[in-house]
């Protein structure tokens, strides 16, 4: 609708609202910090997200992007001539976070085949609106820049609704820092294969083209059919690499993490915790959102 009268929300607005929205509802769990930025570094802005348990925990730096109305995302956007998501990666490394993408959508998207239908839980069936805000490595989006025959589609039907990352499918009430931290590991680790996986496609038609070689069966997609509107194609192994895991995967990722502990939180989160004022540890990072699990 905003779209449609000219006044579209911008990220920053719905990141917000969201944030807030969660500190409204989960006051006892949920600490926020903003911090105040120039209008420049607005351009390319990003928020963390840190789950703890305790003094332990770990953190994702995200980049928010909005769905466009023709169902893409501007993810070749470009900070002082550098690519958004080349810089999210680097201040997450910095900053000791993973890097991720959350994406703001339209409710008429649905994901692209029923094996899709992630937002399905042990707990409730799913519904339309929990597609709003969805998840995703930075890698798979870095992968979707890379590679044209990927692009903004393959991002998005690679994310999941964000609840997923805290969803248990065990029976216990509360939930546990150490599985939510397998799953989003899991997710990192799937964004990196996305990113191995378009690298090496992008590689095998470059040495076609400079072979002459013209593309036939053996390309490593199987659909060259494009969509006009979104000027990507749909590959046909789109699913190969599922986001969020579910039954037996999610058991394989919580069984492949470490029986290290989690590190300890960084001075500035725990003094967030504490109640004091902490500086963002870059320009471009606009909120600092804690959530507690262990109460």
């Amino acid at each position: 609708m905003d779209h449609a009268h000219g006044s579209p929300a911008s990220e920053e607005e719905f990141t917000k609202k969201n944030l807030r929205r969660f500190r409204r509802f989960h006051e006892d769990h949920v600490q926020i910090q903003e911090f105040h930025r120039s209008e420049e570094a607005r351009n390319g802005a990003d928020w963390e997200w840190w789950f703890r348990s305790g003094t332990r925990g770990f953190g994702m730096r995200v980049q928010a992007k909005r769905m466009n109305p023709g169902g893409s995302y501007k993810l070749k956007h470009t900070v002082r001539g550098r690519l958004q998501s080349e810089l999210l990666v680097e201040d997450a490394q910095a900053s000791g976070c993973l890097p991720v993408y959350v994406f703001y959508n339209h409710r008429n998207w649905t994901p692209n085949s029923p094996d899709r239908a992630v937002f399905d839980c042990p707990h409730s069936s799913g519904e339309q609106a929990h597609l709003g805000c969805t998840i995703v490595s930075a890698h798979t989006v870095r992968a979707a820049i890379l590679d044209d025959k990927l692009g903004p589609r393959y991002a998005r039907q690679q994310s999941v609704p964000w609840h997923t990352i805290l969803c248990d499918e065990s029976d216990r009430s509360q939930v546990d820092l150490g599985d939510t931290h397998a799953v989003v590991n899991f997710m990192h680790r799937t964004g990196l294969a996305h990113l191995a996986r378009a690298e090496t496609s992008v590689a095998l038609r470059v040495e076609r083209s400079e072979r002459g070689i013209v593309k036939g069966d053996n390309r490593p997609y199987a659909s060259d059919d494009y969509d006009d509107t979104m000027g990507v194609t749909e590959p046909a192994d789109l699913v190969d690499f599922p986001a969020s895991p579910s039954g037996i995967l999610r058991r394989l990722a919580l069984s492949s993490i470490d029986d290290q502990p989690l590190p300890e939180l960084p001075g500035r989160v725990v003094a967030m915790i504490a109640g004091r004022n902490v500086q963002a540890p870059d320009p471009r990072l606009m909120m600092s959102v804690v959530i507690d699990l262990a109460t």
